[in-house]
């Protein structure tokens, strides 16, 4: 009909004005616009005559204006659209042959102000930017969320794992490049030490600009570039140009978890996030556990520069995996926000933030009042200096202990013993998570102590473990991935439950940036010891650090301790009064009397305490409120 035409004219306006004005739309106000009118057609129009979408001019309007909106706003790969297409197919009614009364047309301004207002039929609701009808597409809506948190965990997931690539792929390439040109042990402790300096600096900033900066663009940039680096560094041969490219990885190694943790803060509501937390938690083991084979593989069958460029290029295409798969937040792709119930708190918040603004603390302040005077944080920091020093001198040359100590044949056959920490340490940081809450209630410090017992334990068992025991010694650097993955994490889980809520990131990366000190003690002051006094002298660092560290954390053992909950009363009541406790006799029933006698001989006057029952309770432990008898 003609009202059908025009309409259909007009929804072709709505899409050239989408596709004109594409790099004007804000894209969370847009895409909600889209799935809030969507939502409405979903519910197949409001049942009435005026309402009901029937006409194949209008419905095919329709159809092109969401098939456009959903291309070129909303984004989306070639088979999501075909869904979306066959989905609007039938929900806008296309190839009907009822006939169906046209509503008033909308305005030029109202289609280029919110083009998505011309799917609304006449007679629907109003639907507020993200909001969900309630007409059947709650679950449709949920089932799209959860979709996309599929989506971004597997996504950051592996990006994150990938991170481990270009972090790792120097300790199994070092053993090549150390016969190829001719290093010492030492000047590849000069380029391990420098790599923890500049990535703990990295951390403390890399958070501050992930709040700035759109998290899909920081993490699949930081990690591109690290894998450039990488490719670099394998054609290099200069110490120098060694220690500024692993300087550059350190920095741009930052850009992992910051975005991670945004993401996961984003995307996941408060109910689920620790869970989702935790599995992301696993992501570096699993990028550790990885890198030997495929670069201990690289480095025997075509050399140590193979063993940094295959990463590298592998982090390059995982950069451009993350550009394609994650986006900042909910609200970029039309749905609402996982908090809602927080979100429309935001105005009461603000205004209690606006009200604290008077009493809140200066950054210094804080950091002196929770931070540097607490002297909890300090042991514990300093702790975290050796149980770092520990982790990063096995994890940077037990490869080349193996190798030239103990004789191992060729650096794939080491990487693979390697691999076991790794594995180790995604089951030890999940068991003494689990230990520390369910079997200590709580308290973290007793479960680092017995960790690192048991990381001693295992270190003496590397050291006496004979070379021809191949899965023995895997067996052995299992173990101590497994009892030094654990302190690792609760050091800072403990950290952080030390201080006020309004300091516990500056705690963080206080702890953070001692424990990457200790790591780069653990590059070159390490192989100078070993150069000058031996692989003995390097076992006994490794035990004579982790004894410091259990000395500097045993003065804290009793943190967290629960006391005992106390007895409550029990509930007395008499003719429907409720009776509380005699505080005359504090529940006793009797109270002391003094009564004088007559005087002795030796005494001017003669008393003594006498037991009576408590005239206020007459003895039955209880009174009425305010003292009545009851």
């Amino acid at each position: 009909d003609g009202g059908g035409e025009a309409r259909a004219r007009e929804v072709g306006e709505a899409r050239r004005t989408m596709r004109g004005c594409k790099a004007r739309m804000v894209r969370t106000r847009e895409c909600s616009a889209f799935v809030a009118a969507r939502s409405v057609w979903s519910g197949g129009g409001d049942g009435g005559g005026g309402g009901a979408v029937g006409a194949n001019a209008k419905g095919k309007g329709l159809l092109r204006c969401a098939q456009a909106w959903r291309r070129e706003v909303c984004g989306g790969g070639a088979r999501r659209r075909a869904v979306a297409r066959r989905a609007m197919a039938v929900r806008c009614g296309v190839g009907s042959a009822a006939a169906g009364s046209d509503e008033s047309s909308d305005s030029d301004a109202e289609l280029k102000s919110s083009p998505a207002k011309a799917f609304v039929p006449a007679g629907s609701a109003a639907l507020s930017t993200g909001a969900v009808g309630a007409n059947g597409t709650d679950a449709a809506a949920a089932k799209a969320l959860r979709s996309w948190q599929v989506r971004i965990f597997y996504s950051i997931f592996m990006g994150y794992a990938t991170f481990y690539f270009t972090r790792n792929s120097f300790t199994y390439a070092a053993p090549g490049l150390r016969s190829e040109l001719g290093f010492s042990l030492e000047q590849l402790g000069i380029i391990t030490s420098i790599f923890p300096m500049a990535y703990g600096a990295s951390k403390l900033l890399a958070g501050i600009l992930s709040d700035r900066f759109s998290t899909r663009v920081f993490m699949a940039l930081g990690l591109a570039i690290t894998g450039v680096i990488n490719i670099m560094f394998g054609f290099q041969k200069s110490l120098l140009a060694f220690c500024v490219l692993w300087a550059l990885n350190g920095v741009f190694q930052g850009f992992g978890a910051p975005p991670c943790a945004k993401l996961l803060t984003t995307w996941y509501p408060k109910a689920e996030r620790g869970t989702w937390w935790g599995f992301w938690n696993t992501s570096h083991n699993t990028g550790g556990f990885l890198i030997p084979f495929l670069s201990g593989y690289c480095v025997r069958n075509f050399g140590w520069q193979y063993g940094m460029i295959v990463p590298g290029a592998v982090a390059i295409v995982m950069g451009a995996f993350l550009f394609n798969r994650l986006r900042d937040g909910p609200e970029d792709v039309g749905l609402p926000a996982v908090d809602a119930a927080d979100e429309s708190n935001s105005a009461a918040a603000a205004a209690r933030q606006k009200e604290g603004e008077s009493t809140r603390m200066s950054t210094r302040d804080t950091l002196f009042k929770y931070v540097f005077s607490n002297g909890y944080v300090w042991l514990l920091a300093l702790s975290y200096f050796f149980v770092y020093f520990v982790r990063q001198g096995i994890s940077s040359w037990a490869l080349i202990y193996l190798l030239d100590f103990k004789g191992v044949v060729n650096p794939q056959d080491a990487a693979f013993r390697m691999t076991g920490m790794e594995l180790g340490g995604l089951l030890g940081s999940l068991a003494s998570g689990y230990t520390s809450d369910k079997i200590f209630r709580g308290r973290r410090i007793p479960v680092i102590v017995g960790w690192m017992v048991g990381l001693m334990l295992s270190i003496v068992g590397l050291w006496y473990v004979p070379v021809a025991w191949r899965y023995v010694n895997w067996l052995a650097i299992f173990a101590i991935g497994f009892f030094i993955y654990g302190p690792q994490m609760l050091v800072g889980l403990a950290g952080a439950e030390l201080v006020h809520k309004s300091a516990v990131s500056s705690t963080i990366g206080l702890l953070g940036w001692i424990a990457y000190l200790g790591a780069s003690v653990a590059g070159f002051p390490l192989t100078k010891i070993v150069t000058r006094f031996g692989w003995h002298a390097y076992f006994g660092s490794l035990l004579g650090f982790s004894a410091i560290a259990v000395a500097l954390l045993l003065p804290m053992w009793r943190l967290g301790v629960r006391p005992k909950p106390a007895l409550e009363a029990p509930v007395v009541t008499r003719e429907g009064v409720q009776l509380v406790p005699c505080e005359q006799c504090a529940g006793t029933g009797t109270v002391m009397r003094l009564e004088c006698g007559p005087a002795t001989p030796t005494q001017s006057l003669s008393c003594k305490y006498v037991e009576d029952v408590c005239p206020w309770c007459n003895g039955t432990l209880y009174t009425a409120p305010g003292g009545r008898l009851p």
